[in-house]
């Protein structure tokens, strides 16, 4: 897991300082704040480290990170993701799974950091990015882009996340709590997603419905079921989610926070940034009844600043907007 880091001059961000937890992280702040720059640049880190090393890879540690960088921010030149101002670097500095991990470039880079530290080993384990689109209608354009036009297009979040869900099934035994987390998301979405000749299909009873027909929110969703079964998600897996509350409904969204604490509590640490009050709120709620600890920042104007939702929730303006809603709306009872 990570257990801390520093990132430094990335994009909007102009210092990040964080220990997150082992289970549930959160990140807030406004559009244009970082938050997804943030998930990332840690997402790069971890999976760098996770392919560094791995089968017949020759490949060194600073070599997967380039192509890596590279793959998921997809600029022109590398050094554009530097934070403006004279003489800027960007720097990252973590402590992940007992050990340093650090890198670092300038404004001139063009496909590769200038510094790096290779970790001692590799990374067990396969974390997993879920961006706020869902993949699956999208897979065949994805593999396109990627393996033959070679092109700019869908990062390596996109990329690797269809990577991960097409591998297949595996038989045997997973944890109970992942089995049960499999159980509550068939209940959830009605059904489980299969892909016979590569051609994307959700299983209801005996029903089985093109991915284009499919509810955008059990698309997204139902790959969860898929990263269990083939054994792409561990209990030595990262998990970061943008915005889950793209898609679903309120009802379906505090279901999925649920399961994601089931995942939670086997060690999937997880990573998720939101605009939502209602996803705070059902966080909080989880946080309280288990007596957890759900390390949050909030991104503002390049800087951040840190709470803890079991304690109370975060002074931003996400909150201050959803409770504005809620004064105007007693004040309205009150006045008739």
């Amino acid at each position: 897991m990570i257990q801390k880091f520093t990132i430094d001059n990335c994009g909007p961000l102009n210092r990040v300082e964080w220990a997150p937890g082992s289970g549930f992280n959160i990140v807030i702040g406004e559009n244009d704040s970082g938050k997804t720059l943030l998930l990332k640049t840690l997402y790069v880190t971890v999976r760098a480290m996770e392919e560094y090393g791995r089968g017949s890879d020759n490949r060194t540690f600073r070599q997967v990170l380039d192509n890596k960088l590279t793959w998921t921010f997809q600029l022109k030149k590398l050094g554009d993701l530097v934070r403006k101002g004279e003489r800027n670097r960007f720097r990252l500095e973590a402590d992940i799974d007992q050990q340093k991990v650090f890198f670092t470039f300038g404004q001139s880079a063009e496909k590769g950091v200038g510094e790096a530290v290779e970790p001692a080993e590799s990374r067990k384990g396969n974390s997993i990015y879920i961006p706020a689109k869902e993949i699956l209608s999208l897979d065949a354009n994805i593999r396109q882009s990627r393996e033959i036009d070679n092109q700019f297009g869908f990062d390596d979040t996109y990329y690797d996340l269809v990577q991960a869900v097409n591998k297949p099934p595996q038989i045997g035994n997973t944890l109970k709590y992942f089995d049960l987390a499999r159980k509550k998301l068939g209940e959830l979405v009605g059904g489980r997603m299969e892909n016979p000749d590569k051609d994307w299909f959700f299983v209801k009873g005996k029903a089985w419905h093109p991915v284009s027909v499919t509810a955008e929110g059990v698309k997204k969703i139902a790959i969860l079921d898929r990263l269990l079964g083939n054994r792409m998600l561990t209990p030595e897996s990262i998990l970061f989610i943008d915005e889950p509350e793209s898609a679903l409904h309120p009802t379906a969204i505090i279901k999925f926070l649920d399961i994601m604490s089931l995942l939670a509590s086997q060690g999937v640490q997880i990573f998720m940034a939101t605009h939502s009050y209602f996803v705070l709120k059902k966080i909080q709620l989880l946080a309280r009844s288990l007596n957890l600890s759900v390390p949050l920042i909030s991104l503002c104007g390049g800087e951040f600043s840190e709470s803890d939702l079991h304690e109370d929730m975060p002074d931003n303006p996400i909150v201050d907007a959803s409770i504005g809603l809620y004064e105007e709306e007693v004040m309205g009872i009150l006045g008739n």
